[in-house]
């Protein structure tokens, strides 16, 4: 019975790494599928794909300098808020993982009735800078379809909103990097304005919306420094080899 209640006392760490695990699956394989499906149209509705652009989205340029933010900065950030979330904070992790995935049932159900298509620049030419080569493979990886509404502005809301909560002295720094993301969207020409303003919506109501309607878990105190030193590995790890799959 002592050793069942040994192992009952660490299934949040089992549990967390499965939400890890979701996260990936919803983020990078349901994702990819969704976009093969609708690059033609809806399937279900038929409609699209179309664009929201509008004239102001028209005279946005593209500056290869918010790649910065599109990728080396988005990509990390999310990660390392996961990981934080996840085993330094576990607490929080149930309410975290439950609005990721609200976010990503609503974002893909609005990708399968009404697909949306973003504009983007040839990728062949565009300028030889180390930060517009990235782009260019970022463009001839990823469809131009799965817009409306933006998961770098959802995400980047999301754990903006969560990494706030859990370590309120720096939320500036975290919504300042959020916002920055959102904005670097437009200037890289992977979303036009409706794009951000419904991902940040969708994120910001889903995730206030439940951390009021759910109370946070029973805090985590044993083995705080090896669970940092795992995230730590892990968060970077991971992030090195999603930059890496972007890199020219």
């Amino acid at each position: 019975m002592k050793l069942l209640g040994s192992i009952s006392k660490y299934l949040w760490f089992v549990k967390n790494t499965f939400y890890i695990i979701g996260y990936a699956v919803l983020a990078l394989f349901l994702y990819d599928i969704i976009a093969e499906i609708t690059l033609e149209g809806s399937p279900i509705t038929g409609l699209g794909p179309i664009t929201l652009a509008t004239p102001l989205d028209a005279i946005i340029p593209f500056l290869s300098a918010f790649t910065v933010f599109y990728v080396f900065i988005f990509y990390p950030f999310v990660i390392y808020s996961l990981g934080y979330l996840m085993y330094i904070r576990p607490e929080k992790a149930d309410k975290v993982f439950l609005s990721i995935l609200i976010v990503y049932i609503v974002a893909f159900l609005n990708y399968l009735l009404l697909p949306v298509k973003m504009i983007r620049p040839d990728p062949d030419k565009l300028p030889s800078d180390f930060l517009s080569r990235v782009m260019a493979k970022y463009y001839k990886e990823d469809l131009p379809v799965n817009c409306f509404p933006s998961l770098h502005a959802a995400n980047s809301t999301l754990f903006a909103y969560w990494m706030s909560k859990a370590k309120p002295r720096f939320k500036i720094l975290f919504w300042a990097i959020a916002i920055s993301v959102i904005i670097s969207t437009l200037f890289v020409r992977q979303h036009v304005i409706a794009d951000e303003v419904y991902g940040f919506l969708l994120a910001y109501l889903v995730s206030w919306l439940i951390d009021r309607g759910f109370p946070d878990g029973k805090p985590v105190k044993e083995y705080w420094l090896p669970r940092a030193i795992f995230t730590l590995v892990l968060a970077t790890a991971v992030a090195i080899f999603i930059i890496l799959g972007y890199l020219p």
